[in-house]
């Protein structure tokens, strides 16, 4: 050992032992790169000399503390990788267990997150009965990843669960009990000594002989490492995570604390007392505190089995993709899967992912579009929603309830034993009108359920519970949203559709109300709380999730979407209603999308037929809006209709007018896909749906590691947005009441 010096160790060696004293005092003994680096190097070394015994030591106030949070802290300050590479410390744990020597730990002190792996990989484990143990990660969003498979391998599973879960201390008896620690005593010297004195008989080549056996009957499976590894690197990556880990440096505070405000001044110094830098933990909050689990109604959290009564709505063409609903079924959130413009087989693959994803409870949903031009579209959907065991749909540009989507609600409805009403399928209507809303809040039409009766779908006392319930679970009321929207005003909307759902609750008999989403510019904490004092019971996002690492759509799209401000959207006619006038909103910054689609409406409302079309206007449109002859474009979209409506076909052909309307869709859908697809020759003519919402969001995040879309994922913004709603719900409370309402619950 002579010669041997470490920055972050100290070594000595007794007898056949070696002694490594890990030395941070400055950092709690926290673990940082050269630690692990020079601990992996100890070790390798004590293993190739004559030593049949290493042990680990700490300081006597603490063992080891884990990741080193201000190592952390400045690199995100200096905008450098707060995410060191974890393979290095799993394999430290992986030969602290498996090398050709017997590792023992000598525990006093606090053992925390990545303390508590080296502890529970070596082969014995001494603790002073002071020693205290536990994994704190949850507490900052991560995970104990590369820990965990170790401290199973010596607790079982469900004690490393509880302490993984639960973030409690332990002290060492508990420990000991456990499995953790195999000694302890009011003198860990002793013990130590106690144990080394055994181990000093033994020779180097049993143990080395009998280390590898241990290999064989408890190897490390390699997918166990690529598991830990991957998790690690995405919790440590995630932007919310790196901002707790960073406050709680900087300021000694969790995420759930906020910073104590200074009280009034003095009145003989006229100063403000001073305020402390560090909440403990264990300090109670003076009053109730607001988390963003009590945010909303507990009713819908219950009812979808839920952790927030917070929803990332559908985006259509996948843009609401697998991965972004995954996402938030792992997280205890409901997403839905965005359906429309995707073909049946599209669907079907796309749950079945999702279910393969998801485990048993897990919360997901799908969209159900309304498709008056195509009702048999919208019935293989409910087929497939029926099949996939679907649980939740998303009602949506619904203005009569349709056979697929009543047959849908009144598939799941049953009688309990109490004779109560149970509704396995829930329905959330998108509604901007109270005529509309008022349809949903009724039960189902009559009419339709007799059709379906007749047809077989429901069964006779499914018929008799529709007269029960209203068609929808839920209603998401729409203000100034994304895509399709009527521009309605949620300060007058909300207001208006509580009334009517009471009023309806009334008239129905109801057991209970139905409840009410609010979905429509909430991008930011105060939009979000808005939306809750204005009687909420969930609140409903879309455009912040378009503009995150899951979303369906294209790095070239994301880039438009990070950058836009709040003025960055407008009105443009829809394709899919074109002939109507109906508008969506769309993001204009840097596009001619808007521009585009508006002059096509123009001329639709102008001319009959594209053959009234003057020669200037028709080169315009050849060569800067289609990129192809309309005569070609016309071609394509005969081509679909042939194939999708071979009925409608003739009857196109013989309306002029009909025929102009339908190759000006064509610049809608060729818009969407070049989008989707990222095509850069073609940004101008991007179709993206989006509100103002996003460039809110954009402004509140500027200067946060969340201002780049690559550090935005989906449910990190969520939780994001409801944590600091449920502080600014605190905050604002105290400052209207003059009361401390402290969020660290």
């Amino acid at each position: 050992m002579g010669g041997l010096t470490y920055s972050t160790l100290r070594l000595r060696e007794e007898g056949g032992a070696w002694f490594a004293q890990l030395h941070r005092p400055d950092a709690g003994n926290a673990l940082n790169t050269a630690m692990v680096r020079e601990l992996t190097d100890v070790l390798a070394r004590a293993a190739a000399s004559s030593a049949t015994v290493l042990v680990l030591e700490g300081l006597p106030e603490v063992f080891c503390f884990g990741a080193d949070f201000g190592a952390i802290a400045d690199a995100a300050r200096a905008g450098g990788v707060t995410a060191a590479d974890p393979e290095p410390l799993f394999e430290l744990l992986r030969h602290l267990a498996y090398a050709d020597l017997l590792t023992v730990a000598h525990v006093r002190g606090k053992a925390n997150a990545g303390g508590v792996g080296i502890v529970a990989a070596c082969d014995i484990v001494i603790a002073d009965e002071g020693a205290t143990f536990s994994l704190s990660e949850l507490l900052f969003g991560l995970i104990p990843a590369v820990v965990l498979p170790f401290l199973i391998r010596r607790t079982g599973f469900q004690h490393a669960h509880y302490l993984a879960g639960t973030t409690q201390t332990v002290d060492a008896e508990r420990a000991r009990a456990w499995g953790l620690v195999d000694a302890c005593g009011a003198d860990s010297e002793a013990l130590l000594r106690a144990h080394l004195k055994r181990l000093s008989r033994l020779s180097k080549p049993a143990v080395a002989r009998y280390k590898a056996y241990l290999r064989q009957l408890s190897p490390m499976p390699e997918q166990t490492k690529s598991a830990a590894l991957a998790t690690n690197r995405e919790v440590f990556e995630d932007p919310m995570n790196v901002r707790a880990i960073q406050r709680y440096a900087e300021e000694g505070l969790f995420p759930w604390e906020t910073a104590p405000q200074p009280g009034p001044p003095d009145p003989v110094t006229g100063t403000a007392p001073a305020t402390p830098a560090f909440t403990p933990a264990s300090t109670p909050a003076s009053t109730s505190a607001f988390t963003p689990e009590e945010l909303g109604s507990p009713r819908f959290r219950a009812a979808h089995g839920v952790t927030r009564a917070y929803v990332a709505g559908a985006m259509y063409k996948g843009i609401a993709s697998v991965e972004l609903v995954t996402a938030m079924g792992r997280a205890g959130m409901l997403a839905f899967l965005g359906t429309g413009g995707l073909s049946p087989k599209a669907v079907d693959e796309a749950l079945g992912r999702i279910r393969g994803e998801l485990d048993a409870g897990q919360p997901y949903g799908a969209n159900l579009l309304s498709s008056p031009q195509d009702p048999e579209l919208e019935a293989r959907l409910v087929e497939l929603y029926l099949d996939h065991g679907v649980r939740c749909v998303e009602a949506s540009a619904y203005i009569q309830p349709s056979l697929p989507l009543v047959r849908y609600r009144l598939a799941g409805l049953s009688r309990g034993e109490g004779g109560e009403v149970r509704e396995r399928h829930r329905v959330i209507a998108k509604v901007s009108r109270t005529e509309v809303a008022e349809r949903f809040l009724r039960p189902a039409p009559p009419e339709l359920v007799r059709r379906l009766l007749d047809a077989g779908h429901i069964t006779r006392g499914q018929a008799d519970l529709a007269r029960r319930v209203p068609l929808a679970s839920d209603l998401c009321v729409e203000a100034d949203s994304a895509g399709h929207t009527d521009a309605q005003n949620a300060y007058v909307l909300m207001p208006a559709m509580s009334e009517l759902r009471d009023r309806v609750t009334r008239e129905e008999g109801y057991a209970e109300p139905v409840l009410l989403g609010a979905a429509g510019g909430i991008g930011t904490p105060q939009a979000a709380l808005a939306a809750f004092m204005l009687g909420a019971d969930f609140v409903v996002t879309g455009s912040v999730n378009q503009c995150t690492v899951e979303a369906g759509t294209s790095d070239a799209v994301k880039d438009i979407l990070q950058d836009l401000g709040v003025h960055d959207t407008d009105y443009a006619p829809a394709g899919d209603m074109f002939e109507v006038g109906a508008r969506m909103q769309v993001a204009r910054k840097g596009l001619l999308f808007p521009a585009r689609a508006q002059k096509l409406y123009e001329l639709y409302l102008r001319h009959d037929s594209l053959d009234d079309l003057d020669a200037r206007t028709r080169a315009t449109l050849e060569q800067k809006y289609f990129g192809r002859p309309l005569d070609t474009v016309w071609q394509e979209t005969r081509a679909h209709l042939a194939r999708r409506f071979p009925d409608r076909l003739a009857e196109i052909e013989r309306n002029p007018k009909q025929k102009m309307a339908q190759v000006f869709r064509w610049y809608f859908v060729h818009s969407t896909r070049l989008a989707l697809a990222g095509r850069p020759e073609h940004r101008v003519d991007y179709q993206i749906h989006c509100g103002p919402a996003l460039g809110a969001f954009n402004a509140w995040v500027r200067g946060t590691p969340l201002a780049s879309w690559r550090q935005r994922h989906v449910a990190a913004v969520a939780d994001h947005l409801m944590r600091e709603t449920a502080a600014l719900l605190g905050r604002t409370l105290g400052a209207r009441t003059g009361t401390s309402y402290d969020t660290a619950k």
